[in-house]
């Protein structure tokens, strides 16, 4: 397993003690573009945990991890998203449409109605498949949740907890990102192209790097032995500065899920 070393613990006693999560993931989510407009199922958003730190360890017996949107966590929100990043997709596989819509000012705060409109009058009788493949994402955060209960959690997200560096070496997350685009026009993107397409969502007031946006962040929760606050900085200070602790055996899968058809 990869090691937390001992900056991560400087990062933790510099907020008054703290847990330092830090989780590797990777997702594959795929949705589809027909006639111009989104078509998504949640069944196709997966994420793969594959391995997780987590310093000082505090004896912990029970892990729980959960895929989740935070917030977006209303379908009609998540699509929107998917919707921006569309867009995004849509003016790199037909010039003209994009050509369209900047000679004329056009954004997506268009009525849906008129947007819809010209979506169609461009993309009719068309299907894309699209598909996000994030690979090895080390994400990497400080929480003080849980300091003396003994169950420390924490969301994970990809806005906030991508970092660029792993086991004191310097990594490229953007790296392990790809697009891939299959339809009339095929269209494949590195993840350097994707951190530098951003969209404007009108309803939020906001400016997002939408391929970040809509991948899942994932929830953290152990369970393990209490520690009183007033000794936690102190048991923080004395522990091995390095977590060997093996957590693959202690996380329980939910059946629902993984009996689901």
């Amino acid at each position: 397993m990869y090691q937390v070393v001992e900056k991560y613990a400087d990062e933790s006693g510099s907020r008054d003690g703290g847990f330092v999560f830090q989780a590797i993931v990777s997702h594959n989510v795929q949705w589809s573009i027909v006639n111009g407009e989104v078509k998504l199922s949640t069944d196709n958003i997966r994420s793969i945990l594959h391995q997780v730190d987590v310093f000082p360890d505090m004896n912990f017996k029970e892990g729980w991890a959960t895929s989740t949107y935070v917030t977006l966590s209303e379908v009609n929100i998540l699509k929107r998203k998917f919707e921006l990043a569309s867009e995004s997709i849509k003016r790199l596989v037909n010039p003209e449409y994009a050509k369209f819509l900047s000679d004329n000012g056009i954004k997506k705060s268009l009525i849906n109605k008129e947007y819809s409109e010209l979506s169609k009058k461009y993309f009719e009788n068309t299907n894309y498949q699209v598909q996000l493949i994030t690979n090895n994402i080390v994400l990497r955060e400080v929480s003080t949740s849980g300091l003396d209960s003994g169950h420390p959690k924490i969301t994970l997200k990809l806005s906030t907890g991508m970092v660029d560096t792993l086991d004191g070496s310097t990594i490229n997350s953007w790296g392990n990102f790809k697009l891939n685009v299959a339809g009339p026009t095929n269209l494949k993107l590195n993840g350097d192209e994707l951190s530098s397409i951003t969209e404007y969502d009108p309803i939020d007031n906001v400016t997002e790097i939408v391929f970040r946006t809509i991948l899942p962040s994932i929830t953290l929760d152990f369970s393990g032995d209490s520690v009183a606050i007033d000794r936690f900085t102190n048991r923080s200070a004395q522990s091995m500065l390095a977590s060997n602790i093996d957590f693959n055996n202690i996380f329980k899968v939910d059946d629902s899920y993984t009996n689901k058809k």
